[in-house]
């Protein structure tokens, strides 16, 4: 079955605001971006983040089980695709941030 961009989105937000992601000791924090389902058969949730290694397995058992739980998955193989930004996009951005703080 087919869930919407926007319900994904709100359990995340739920989920989020509940849990934050974890921070690393060198004080950077994942950030969720949105989540869409790319695949219904099994279902598969594409999540679009910072940087994927930012999150660990605890945190990314608990996101899986809250998409479980708000979207009725129990029980069905459930995939979630940790898609981080492009290292193409990575290095636009450091290059923009440069110029600001010159």
């Amino acid at each position: 079955r087919r869930v919407t961009t926007s319900v994904i989105n709100e359990v995340l937000e739920e989920a989020v605001g509940w849990h934050s992601p974890p921070t690393t000791r060198q004080g950077r924090q994942g950030k969720i971006y949105y989540g869409t389902q790319v695949s219904s058969r099994p279902p598969a949730i594409a999540l679009f983040v910072n940087d994927p290694a930012l999150f660990n397995d605890n945190y990314r058992r608990y996101i899986e089980g809250q998409f479980r739980k708000s979207l009725g998955f129990v029980g069905t193989p459930l995939r979630l695709l940790w898609r981080g930004k492009k290292t193409r996009e990575v290095d636009r951005d450091r290059v923009t941030a440069n110029r600001a703080t010159r």
